[in-house]
């Protein structure tokens, strides 16, 4: 019964669940799975008619139903949960829009704190216990009693969670804040008391809220201790700070601490603060942009010895491109403070004006979450550069900065280091894994990227971990574990649809596993999921880049695998199978890109250059390999040529031969040019064919490679368009250089017998 009582309610039909589930507990009392999904159905039944509506369901049917449960079992965990849960949530929204509506008053609040100390003997529920202990006394403001459990809460939340310190310190913060703002709100305690209280805690509170550091600071300020308000701001400014009226606050404090300069108050830290509020935040402080950099230079000259002025400085002159005054800044403020953000500035200011990667790291002394930010950035940067040997290097330097927040982090939570920030997480922690195994990836350490790809997973759990995990594993060549790490990753991410590209992309993948462990069948299975993968992109035009990237990496896979079993086919069964896949998906690329070579194969030089065309129609350019376009257009030019296309083939010549030039490797790029040589050749444009001739030469003899068939054909074409410019000598004289080496072409002597002077009278027309 119970079963079909819950496919009513997840079908949305509320009313008649509640109507059936009502009438089987006539006969079944005491089913308690029933009577749970009856108060359930009672609150969403009426969830979107108003909260004071909610508060009437709860308190005519959500609690008797959960009463009932708990007459029945007196510890139902999740019974007792609830009963707490929906009426002090409800409590609270109404009180935010100044409905004040109890559920839990003094007349029964001793039923109440029943439940949540029946909470406290079980672990898995202690901790909601206690929680909800806290929020009934704060509903019902008894102040002696709420400080009490507060108390007991900090205490259970330290002792619980000993050695998880993320938990623990986000369990303990939400308590502790509640009992420096109750100690203050009621003065319960002495200022220099609650200071005192502060100052012993706030090593360890942590908080998303930037308020609540901004409330600390204003209590120490209240009570005259400027150091701790400094301590509170500088980590309110930590926060995500995108409210207004917290970059009120944060221009606020920054009066203030101005107002404390001039009478005397001098703490290194406190032009730290001054600074970076003058560089993010001018307009509030109605301010130009520029002023954090005059004020910078002015504490360099007052306080040489202070980090801060230094930072900022180098900062600003490096955000203005002026890296040659940048550098010598922020180099002074690595050498004083060791922090991570400088040296990056300064590292990249090296780069952009010398093209300098340094290769020496600083040991930092930043938080974890700061160094693997910077780890971030540095990233971004080298995603920019286009040669490839600095960024390799660059990746090597990466990969320093991203173990050195790994060790950080090892030392936050192994060692106790550092105190309490909300970033400074166990997600965060696995991120700089999955960032440090990307780096050992890119760098070829294939076993130390599968460690630490692993290591992440065990702090938080998220998909790209896997995803460099399976990477590492196949690069690495370890494939059972590959196999392993692939059905881990279906059986978490494989059934949802927002990872369907990555999960399909992962299919092909474990086929390509397969091919390397010799299974059976498996062309077939790899034809088949190409042909889903087309039909995909068929029936889903409108696809995000993003997921097209890893659709089309998919299909690369399986295109190869296939392309290998076709290798082994002869020429006519190949071109059948490749026309029958371009007739069947005329809008995919791969088929016409390998027709285009076939086509080649068998000299049919005008179904070559359709083929190309269509194959550059189909691919997007943003997937687009550099040199598979560049084939492609030689295979166009060259196809053009060979047909008597001359004028087309020089157009297509003339506007690519830039961009071959930069994708092709000299081998590639000489075929190219001695094209280009015959074709300006043929369309009798001397100076062009010329010039390109040279250019090939220059490459020849840069790569010192010796005379062969293609410069041959090249020398004969500066031969011929020499010989129609009346350039007769210097035509014979390349002629005679081409028969005096053997076997030569025959070309050469038809040339030298046909190529005459003009006679005596031929400028008369006789």
């Amino acid at each position: 019964m119970y079963e079909n009582l819950e496919q009513l309610f997840y079908q949305g039909d509320l009313e008649q669940c509640i109507v059936e589930g009502e009438q089987y507990l006539l006969s079944h009392p005491e089913d308690e799975e029933v009577l749970f999904l009856m108060a359930v159905a009672y609150h969403d039944i009426v969830y979107y008619d108003g909260h004071e509506e909610v508060y009437d369901a709860i308190r005519d049917h959500v609690i008797p139903y959960l009463r009932r449960i708990l007459q029945i079992n007196p510890n139902n965990q999740k019974a007792l949960y609830n009963i707490l849960n929906y009426p002090l949530g409800n409590e609270y929204t109404l009180m935010q829009i100044a409905r004040s509506k109890k559920h839990i008053t003094q007349e029964n609040k001793e039923e109440f704190i029943t439940y949540a100390e029946r909470m406290l003997d079980d672990p898995d529920y202690a901790g909601y216990g206690y929680d909800f202990l806290v929020r009934i006394y704060e509903s019902l403001q008894e102040n002696k009693a709420l400080l009490n459990s507060l108390e007991a809460a900090i205490y259970y939340c330290r002792k619980a969670h000993v050695d998880e310190r993320e938990v623990r310190d986000k369990n303990v913060s939400l308590f502790w804040i509640k009992k420096i703002y109750l100690l203050d709100r009621e003065k319960m305690v002495s200022g220099a008391e609650l200071v005192s209280i502060i100052e012993q805690g706030h090593s360890t509170f942590v908080s998303r809220n930037e308020y609540d550091f901004i409330n600390l600071a204003d209590i120490a300020f209240e009570n005259n201790v400027p150091d701790l308000s400094l301590k509170m701001m500088l980590k309110a400014i930590k926060g995500e700070n995108s409210a207004l009226h917290i970059h009120e606050k944060l221009a606020e404090w920054h009066q203030r601490f101005a107002e404390l300069i001039r009478n005397g108050y001098h703490n290194p830290d406190v032009f730290y603060y001054q600074l970076i509020i003058e560089r993010n935040y001018p307009e509030v402080l109605n301010i130009a942009e520029d002023f954090y950099y005059h004020h910078a230079l002015e504490i360099i000259s007052l306080h040489p010895e202070l980090f801060s002025g230094y930072h900022f400085a180098g900062t600003f002159l490096y955000e203005n491109e002026q890296y040659a005054e940048a550098i010598p800044l922020l180099d002074k403020a690595v050498q004083l403070s060791s922090n991570a953000t400088a040296w990056r500035r300064k590292a990249d200011s090296e780069y952009l004006l010398n093209g300098t990667v340094l290769s020496e790291v600083p040991v930092f002394s930043d938080y974890p979450a700061d160094i693997y930010n910077e780890g971030v950035y540095l990233n971004e940067c080298i995603e920019a550069l286009e040669n490839e040997n600095d960024k390799l290097k660059w990746h090597e330097v990466g990969r320093i900065v991203y173990e050195q927040a790994h060790e950080a982090f090892r030392k936050y939570f192994g060692e106790g280091q550092f105190e309490s920030d909300y970033d400074n997480d166990l997600h965060t922690r696995a991120m700089c894994c999955n960032n440090l195994a990307i780096k050992y990836l890119v760098l070829e350490d294939y076993q130390a990227a599968v460690a630490t790809a692993t290591e992440g997973l065990t702090y938080s759990e998220f998909m790209e971990l896997h995803l460099v995990r399976i990477d590492a594993l196949l690069k690495g060549g370890n494939h059972e574990e590959a196999e392993k790490a692939l059905n881990t990753y279906f059986n978490l991410y494989g059934d949802s649809e927002d990872y369907f590209y990555k999960t399909l992309y992962n299919r092909t993948r474990q086929i390509q596993l397969h091919e390397l462990l010799g299974v059976k069948g498996i062309y077939k299975e790899a034809e088949e999921a190409l042909i889903y993968a087309y039909q995909h992109t068929v029936e889903n035009p409108e696809i995000d880049d993003y997921d097209y990237r890893d659709l089309v990496a998919s299909k690369n896979i399986l295109e190869g695998i296939l392309f290998e079993h076709q290798h082994n086919q002869d020429i006519d069964t190949r071109r059948a199978y490749y026309e029958g896949m371009a007739q069947r998906f005329p809008k995919e690329a791969n088929p016409q890109y390998a027709l285009m070579q076939i086509y080649n194969e068998q000299e049919d030089y005008q179904n070559v250059a359709i083929a190309a065309k269509r194959y550059l129609e189909n691919k997007k350019e943003f997937v687009l390999d550099t040199f598979d376009k560049a084939k492609t257009i030689y295979m166009i030019v060259k196809s053009d040529f060979l047909q008597g296309n001359y004028p087309e083939a020089a157009s297509v010549f003339s506007q690519y031969d830039a961009e071959c030039e930069a994708a092709m490797d000299p081998e590639e790029y000489v075929l190219w040019l001695s094209y280009g040589v015959k074709v300006y050749e043929k369309l009798n444009q001397k100076e062009r064919a010329l010039s390109l001739a040279e250019r090939f030469n220059t490459i020849y003899n840069a790569e010192e490679w010796g005379y062969d068939d293609l410069v041959e054909s090249v020398e004969l074409a500066k031969a011929v368009v020499l010989y129609q410019a009346g350039d007769l000598k210097a035509a014979h004289a390349i002629l005679d250089q081409v028969r005096s080496v053997a076997d030569y072409d025959s070309i050469a002597d038809e040339y030298k017998a046909s190529w005459k002077k003009p006679g005596l009278f031929s400028k008369f027309g006789f």
